[in-house]
């Protein structure tokens, strides 16, 4: 009788048991999530907040009634003193030293944040203007004290830009853009702040039309895809195309993206462009399948803020699936861009894009400490370098530092394109160098997609095999 009883327990038993099973696991998978979040929200180098923490504070903690009552400052650190280092470990203490001290300036309810490799913001509440610019000028002092307790004979290390936010201001990122382009103005001089007005950080009437423009040429097939042809060196074959946008502009005619890409920056409309470019060149590589060009790659530029959305990688598999191309002749080229990126969400990114068989370009190497950099940081197979330095080899020293970064690069395991190759001798200097391929109106000048084929059989590729950038 009492072992009938007990099998009538059993399954309350295994009820208890259950629950207590299901309410470990539900706490250790909210411990994860948690954990998950932080890293997502954390800047892994110093352990602050990183851009998407910063966004989501700005849209989440400060509402509009009480916006006049907070600053925004932009910090960043001084590319010129950042190129006096002489390996990643000294840019790392740099960097690790700023967000000490920004933490230690904040407030309870303030918000510090790393937002990309060199700058950092820091929204603060404050109820008087000159108060907040007296804070954020004892910050600076104390961020380029640093680099006088080190004996660094650089310019000042720190500059900011400073700005009460006003009820309307709700685009996190257009602000961010716009407070490191005031920050970009002091750079070298006795300043080391800038306060902003509403005129220095909103678009005027002139650039809103000109943004209406550009969203409704986009939405209207304006933008156009134009090639330009890279040859390899000790060939002089044709081996890639860099892909480039132009706006046909039934107003202004053709429009070369000096005139809008700033803009386009600065309205959020970049991303937009990037993945129209992105699915312009997958067409085009599926039209060159099986004919004689179906060797040439084409690099895409892709902006560090569009490979830092979150949904990147899903955005570009959709669009690259419904073409018919080897995904190794797509290089995904990194641009040099002002405005603000997750610099985590990007270096994931360009992970998954590596393993998921694209090659990875980095464009204007030399142009700053920020690509030298990136050369540790991201999978890369090409690196381009910027044509500032060809334009220097006129000089022995622009020379000497042209060989440089191609030796520099091949230690790497890296294959190097000189781009703006003009004149002849340049060309003959580029000729006499390691580099490896060769980028330049010397051989091509950028033209519509549509001549590709036309452009490529007028190129005298007699006698030899191609190869390929990637």
């Amino acid at each position: 009788m009492n072992g009938i009883r007990f099998f009538e327990f059993i399954p309350a038993v295994l009820t208890i048991i259950l629950l207590i099973f299901n309410l470990i696991l539900g706490v250790k998978l909210s411990r994860k999530q948690k954990e998950s979040d932080k890293r997502r929200l954390t800047d892994s180098e110093t352990e602050i907040g990183n851009l998407t923490y910063f966004k989501q504070c700005f849209d989440n903690n400060v509402f509009n009634f009480s916006k006049s009552h907070h600053y925004i400052a932009y910090i960043i650190i001084n590319s010129e003193y950042l190129k006096t280092f002489d390996d990643k470990s000294e840019f790392g203490d740099t960097v690790k030293y700023t967000s000490k001290v920004l933490s230690s300036f904040a407030l309870a309810d303030d918000y510090v944040a790393r937002i990309s490799e060199n700058g950092f913001a820091f929204m603060f509440k404050c109820d008087n203007q000159s108060f907040a610019k007296d804070k954020i000028e004892t910050l600076i002092n104390k961020l380029n004290s640093f680099s006088k307790a080190d004996d660094v004979a650089a310019s000042n290390m720190c500059y900011a830009a400073l700005y009460n936010l006003k009820r309307e201001d709700d685009n996190c990122e257009t602000l961010l853009f716009n407070l490191r382009k005031n920050c970009n103005t002091i750079f070298n001089t006795e300043n080391t702040l800038i306060v902003c007005d509403e005129s220095l950080i909103h678009l005027s009437g002139h650039e809103l039309e000109i943004v209406k423009r550009i969203s409704d040429g986009l939405n209207n097939s304006e933008f156009k895809l134009y090639l330009q042809y890279i040859v390899e060196n000790k060939t002089g074959k044709i081996v890639s195309a860099e892909a480039l946008s132009r706006w046909e502009d039934p107003q202004r005619g053709l429009v070369f993206p000096g005139e809008y890409i700033e803009i386009m920056e600065n309205s959020a409309l970049i991303s937009k462009l990037d993945y129209f470019m992105f699915e312009s060149v997958c067409k085009q590589l599926e039209a060159w399948q099986d004919t004689e060009m179906n060797d040439v790659s084409v690099s895409c530029n892709i902006t560090r803020i569009t490979l830092s959305e979150v949904d990147f990688i899903e955005k570009i598999t959709t669009i690259a699936d419904k073409y018919h191309f080897k995904k190794s002749k797509l290089i995904i080229e990194i641009t040099e861009d002002a405005a603000e990126k997750n610099l985590e969400n990007a270096t994931s990114n360009i992970d998954i894009c590596k393993k998921m068989g694209y090659s990875i370009a980095l464009d204007d190497l030399g142009s700053g400490y920020t690509s030298l950099v990136n050369l540790c940081s991201y999978p890369i197979d090409i690196v381009k370098i910027d044509r500032d330095i060809m334009l220097k080899t006129n000089r022995n020293q622009g020379k000497n530092l042209f060989s440089g970064v191609i030796s520099l690069a091949h230690n790497l395991g890296l294959k190097v394109v000189c781009e703006g190759v003009e004149t002849d001798e340049q060309y003959e200097f580029v000729t006499q160098s390691e580099c490896d391929y060769i980028q330049g109106w010397y051989f091509s000048k950028p033209f519509p997609a549509a001549l590709a084929k036309d452009r490529f059989d007028e190129h005298d590729i007699t006698g030899a095999s191609r190869n390929v950038l990637g």
